[in-house]
């Protein structure tokens, strides 16, 4: 091979490899340290265009250790999920009850269902709200199981929907589905196994990774149950487990990072409907038994709703397990305010008032109906803790507030806009951070 025909081949085998080690880069040009650093920042809103660019984005961006990254850059979004009632025509604005009749003739042209005269007056979607951002957006906007339990994943990115009433037929149904936030093919939905037992108005909660826990609530009948069962995510199944030891309908599940205990506070039975137990059980998974513990819920004219888990530094980086409580006006305490925070220490197994609820914003009357509490906690954000409290007040009118207190004690409250499709009664929330 002569000297010109040699050099025009390795000039050609070095721009072969040149590009397929730019093929094999994040970014093509820049070293993966830097291209990760530039991925990380793009919003969760644009995840879904930039899966489509490679298959090697695809399946980064796919992985639940791209979200843990994001983490650590700080630049991971609070996502938080809400099954809320749908709004009526005669609650949102005029320009909104347009788009919806825009919608309803696409949808008869295209020979869909669409408020059929037979469905009930209420029907429930599942909303997302950006606390990073403060956007929100339906996510489905097709009826989902009245009541249902909404519980995130916070490992995977993904969200469970668990009971709750079929919205045809007002029954409680065992049906399990499953979002995952992050996956491949996108947000997409599927059906999980069933409970073994029809249920709503059940306690719920996560523990560890993929452990999910019901128990309680009332069967077709209106009946209270005792049965309780636990979901492994990551396998599919369901395994029963032994029954409480009292009736509990509309009781609340509660956990806490790093215990592997399973806690359902309050509740009634079948025949004292409305008057809330003032104990609670827990179920430890290591002994396999349910322990009753007496005077843990003091209000017995209050449901255990507005009940959240949260952590907090205790020396030495030891978190120290705490339930905070939204009250409404019925616990109020002080005239500056509408209601209170009160605050319950394991540790010292007691309430304490920690915060009062501020007076009730123009759009918005805190305290006045059910609320709806989440945790934001998880992202990094110190010593503070932060929370997402909202309701609805009905004739379309419901607001939030992001709750923020810190390790001194300080608390704020940071009005949230709730636009007039998102204003239905919020029944079940769950926070992810992607």
């Amino acid at each position: 091979m002569g000297g010109a025909d040699s050099c025009n081949y390795i000039d050609e085998a070095g721009g072969r490899r040149r590009q397929q080690q730019q093929q094999q880069q994040l970014i093509p040009g820049l070293p993966d340290e830097i291209g990760m650093e530039c991925l990380v920042r793009v919003p969760y809103g644009s995840h879904s265009r930039m899966k489509s660019v490679c298959r090697g984005w695809r399946t980064l961006i796919s992985h639940p250790s791209f979200s843990e990254q994001r983490r650590k850059a700080r630049t991971a979004e609070h996502l938080v999920c809400l099954v809320q009632a749908l709004p009526t025509p005669s609650t949102i604005h005029a320009d909104v009850v347009l788009k919806e009749r825009d919608d309803k003739r696409q949808r008869q042209e295209e020979g869909c269902q669409y408020n059929h005269p037979s469905a009930p007056p209420y029907q429930y979607g599942l909303s997302i709200f950006n606390a990073t951002y403060q956007t929100w957006h339906q996510m489905m906007p097709s009826s989902i199981p009245m009541f249902c339990h909404c519980v995130a994943l916070p490992s995977s990115g993904k969200l469970l929907l668990l009971g709750g009433w079929d919205p045809t037929t007002l029954d409680p149904v065992p049906d399990v589905y499953v979002l995952n936030l992050i996956g491949e093919d996108g947000a997409r939905w599927r059906r999980a196994a069933p409970m073994s037992v029809a249920r709503s108005f059940f306690a719920c909660a996560v523990v560890g990774r993929s452990t999910v826990y019901v128990a309680g609530g009332h069967d077709s009948h209106k009946n209270a149950l005792r049965s309780a069962e636990v979901y492994d995510a990551e396998a599919d199944e369901w395994r029963t487990l032994p029954s409480m030891w009292e009736e509990r309908d509309e009781s609340q599940g509660l956990s806490w990072e790093g215990d592997s205990r399973f806690w359902v506070v309050s509740g009634y039975s079948t025949e004292n409907q409305g008057r809330f137990r003032s104990d609670a059980e827990c179920y430890d998974p290591e002994t396999g038994c349910w322990s009753k513990v007496e005077g843990l819920w003091p209000f017995p004219s209050s449901s255990p709703r507005g009940c959240v888990s949260v952590n907090s530094a205790s020396g030495r980086g030891q978190s120290k397990h705490q339930w905070w409580r939204i009250a409404g006006e019925e616990q109020q305490q002080q005239q500056t305010g509408i209601g209170e925070i009160r605050e319950y220490e394991r540790e010292a197994e007691r309430w304490r008032v920690v915060s009062s609820i501020p007076l009730p914003h123009p759009e918005f009357g805190l305290g006045r109906s059910s609320k709806c509490v989440v945790s934001l906690d998880g992202g990094g954000d110190g010593n503070s803790r932060r929370m997402l409290v909202m309701s609805s007040g009905g004739e379309g009118k419901a607001g939030a507030f992001i709750l923020e207190r810190n390790d001194k004690g300080k608390t704020k409250w940071n009005h949230v806009h709730v636009p007039p499709q998102f204003t239905g009664f919020p029944y079940s929330a769950a926070h992810l951070h992607v």
